[in-house]
């Protein structure tokens, strides 16, 4: 069924940023879907752990689902430029401008020059004035990558531009167009007449992508990948118990080891104590015992000085025989 053409040019919405209410520039979506402007998510991000003071999450300015950085996020202001870039979202924009007919063909930026786009190569992603496809195609690299019109996609013709979006990994510029069931692999024309032309099961990619968003498969790997993304949740939480545990741990170790060194200083202190009041004391007995020994000698002294005067003043002035008798 064809698509009103005024509902595929009502783009607008979908490329506002909410926070900026402006198209977006260098989208970047979060795990939640929500998509902003790069330079509005990183605003946003910074000032959102200063209030919060969040380590390595953020809340989605508009679902408030928590977005979990990882285990080393490193700083806040390089948050912004990890997340992934939303190509679909830039996709949508690229064709807009195609569609407004806003287009300046890509080549002629790079030389500072201003031409209008007439065509887009899928495989470079680039659009292209007359001349610069022109050489492009000359190129032996890129001679058979296709070339849309971009009136096409102008006109909404969106079969070519799916079609020619899905390339071969084994013969460069060559679409997919069938998809082996034997090898799980989507091939092209050549794959098919070539190294898949004995396989039992080929069939068409138009059938082999029917129903596959709700497949057996599809649901299983879902769920599978569900599963994993608890088990890490789980793995990471573990981790950071076992961090925390560890935190405390070493803690407990540095606060016994303080105690133990506190001990020891208390009890070196009291030992110190013990000997400067023995030493105080010997002291104090020492200096009382040699005083009282030099006032005996000092006291002895006088009267061996007293017997000097005596003894001089009789050899001078008195008689031996007042000698012999005194």
């Amino acid at each position: 069924m064809a698509i009103a053409q005024d509902k595929t040019y009502n783009f607008d919405d979908l490329l506002t940023c909410t926070i900026c209410l402006e198209t977006f520039t260098g989208p970047k979506f979060l795990p939640c879907l929500h998509t902003f402007c790069k330079t509005c998510i990183n605003t946003y991000i910074l000032s959102t752990v200063d209030k919060e003071k969040i380590g390595t999450t953020f809340k989605c300015q508009i679902c408030r689902q928590d977005v979990l950085m990882g285990e080393s996020p490193g700083n806040p202001e390089t948050w912004a430029e990890k997340l992934p870039g939303n190509h679909f979202v830039a996709s949508m924009m690229d064709r807009q401008e195609i569609r407004k007919s806003e287009k300046m063909c890509d080549s002629c930026k790079v030389n500072n020059k201003s031409e209008k786009a007439k065509s887009l190569c899928t495989v470079c992603d680039e659009a292209f004035c007359s001349s610069c496809e022109t050489y492009h195609k000359s190129f032996k690299m890129s001679a058979k990558h296709p070339i849309i019109s971009l009136k096409d996609i102008e006109t909404n013709n969106e079969t070519v531009i799916v079609s020619s979006l899905i390339f071969c990994e084994e013969h460069s510029g060559e679409i997919i167009k069938a998809y082996c069931v034997d090898h799980s692999k989507p091939i092209c024309t050549l794959c098919a007449t070539l190294s898949h032309r004995k396989c039992e099961d080929v069939i068409t990619i138009e059938k082999a992508v029917s129903g596959i968003k709700k497949s057996q498969k599809a649901m299983e790997m879902s769920t599978e990948l569900k599963d994993t993304s608890k088990q890490l949740s789980d793995l990471i939480r573990d981790r950071k118990n076992h961090l925390t545990d560890f935190e405390k741990e070493v803690q407990a170790i540095l606060t016994k080891v303080s105690t133990i060194k506190d001990n020891i200083i208390e009890h070196l202190n009291k030992i110190e104590g013990q000997i400067k009041d023995k030493i105080i004391k010997l002291k104090k007995e020492t200096v009382l015992k040699l005083s009282e020994e030099s006032t005996d000698l000092e006291s002895l002294k006088s009267t061996v000085d007293n017997w000097i005067v005596i003894y001089d003043t009789l050899f001078t002035s008195w008689s031996e025989l007042q000698c012999l008798l005194k």
